[in-house]
């Protein structure tokens, strides 16, 4: 009888132990849009609360450039796109929280800085990368402003100058990966940023091909009302020919010759095409929740829930 008592008193202590056993996420890094902040209720805020009410005890790093929010916003307007990539570098690699590698979501320009991060650094490493909106191939028009944004309506006016002229394309973020298709050379020989960001120049880097075909899943998110990024196809890697026709990433060079592994990840059915309902960053809630559940929800193993 003792040992029967020790057998049922052991299987209701396991019982009641796995009932306690509960995931481990993998980290999720946020870099938000122009005119955005890292921080903002109504936005990156809201979209956190949403990720760890879905994913219960995630951790979130929401990146902040700069040292408040203020500044933050505005260095999304303003500044070195490659500096600002490489400040985020080394404040991911110092959080101890990311070490085991993350999941990284991009809205808008924050996408392409997010792949950027990925081709340079990848330490330590992301494992989904999600693009909303983004401008993977430039842009042919620096984005309109809304009525009563101060920061956007006086960094367009300084774009205004020339986007590829030395005041501006060391200072306004945009016309860094402003893309005039029809003064490629121009582009290549003065953009700092997308050129080189892309492999398109000369000389490529093994290395961002290496690191960007490493990622387990590449997810490209276009608009389906898009009309901010011009051209919207830019979501997906598609932009315009000389003649001013729209070219898709299958069409290209950096796809054809494989500058940075987008092929690689293509034929092993690691590149994802996919369209939000609405206009440029209008994310409606439910999408938003697929999206956690497809590509945030994987564990990364699970741990004991102790109760007091």
């Amino acid at each position: 009888m003792i040992m029967i008592f020790r057998l049922v008193t052991l299987f209701l202590l396991s019982a009641n132990v796995l009932a306690h056993v509960k995931p481990v996420f993998r980290p999720v890094v946020l870099w938000h849009g122009l005119g955005d902040s890292c921080c903002n209720p109504d936005s990156m805020g809201y979209l956190q609360d949403l990720i760890k009410s879905s994913l219960p005890d995630v951790y979130v790093h929401s990146i902040m450039i700069g040292k408040d929010e203020e500044a933050d916003k505005k260095a999304g307007f303003f500044g070195n796109a490659n500096n600002e990539v490489a400040d985020v570098c080394e404040k991911l690699k110092a959080d101890e929280n990311l070490q085991l590698g993350f999941n990284a979501i991009g809205f808008s320009q924050g996408g392409q800085f997010l792949r950027a991060y990925v081709e340079r650094c990848n330490d330590p490493p992301v494992y989904n990368l999600i693009t909303f909106g983004s401008q993977h191939q430039g842009i042919a028009d620096i984005p309109k402003c809304q009525d009563g944004d101060f920061l956007c309506t006086v960094m367009r006016s300084i774009a205004a100058r020339g986007a590829y002229s030395g005041y501006v394309r060391e200072r306004v973020i945009p016309a860094q990966y402003y893309k005039d298709p029809f003064r490629l050379d121009l582009y290549k020989e003065r953009s700092i940023f997308l050129p080189d960001v892309n492999n398109e120049l000369e000389e490529k880097n093994p290395l961002y091909k290496t690191n960007l075909a490493s990622l387990n899943l590449f997810v490209m998110i276009k608009f389906t009302e898009e009309a901010t990024v011009e051209p919207p196809e830019s979501s997906w890697f598609g932009y315009y020919n000389e003649d001013g026709d729209i070219l898709s990433l299958f069409d290209m060079p950096i796809y054809k010759e494989d500058w940075l592994g987008l092929r690689q990840l293509n034929e092993t059915n690691r590149l994802v095409f996919q369209e939000c309902e609405g206009k440029h960053m209008h994310i409606p809630e439910n999408y938003f929740r697929e999206i956690i559940e497809s590509y945030l929800s994987e564990p990364l193993g699970s741990y004991l829930a102790i109760q007091n």
